[in-house]
C-alpha cells in the first residue's frame, strides 16, 4: 500500500490525518502529565516526543486554547 492510499485509510478510519492523530494523542499525554506531577515542561516536551518545549507549547496553545503552565494551574 503506498503512502497516499494509507493516508486515505486512515483518515477513513480515525478521521483526521496520521500526523494529527500523533499530535493529539502527545498532547493527551502532556496533559496527563502536566496534571499528575511536578515534571517540568521541557521534560513533559521530551516524554511526549516533542522537538523542544517551545515546539510542545506552540502546539499545546493552538490545540486547546492555553499554554501548558496555563493548564497546569487550572
Amino acid at each position: 500500500i503506498g503512502e497516499h492510499a494509507f493516508s486515505i485509510s486512515f483518515v477513513r478510519a480515525f478521521g483526521v490525518t496520521p500526523h494529527r492523530y500523533v499530535i493529539e494523542r502527545r498532547i493527551e499525554r502532556a496533559k496527563q502529565l502536566l496534571l499528575s506531577g511536578d515534571l517540568p515542561v521541557v521534560e513533559i516536551a521530551s516524554q511526549t516526543g516533542f522537538a523542544s518545549q517551545s515546539h510542545l507549547a506552540h502546539i499545546f496553545k493552538r490545540s486547546v486554547g492555553v499554554s501548558p503552565g496555563g493548564y497546569r494551574k487550572g
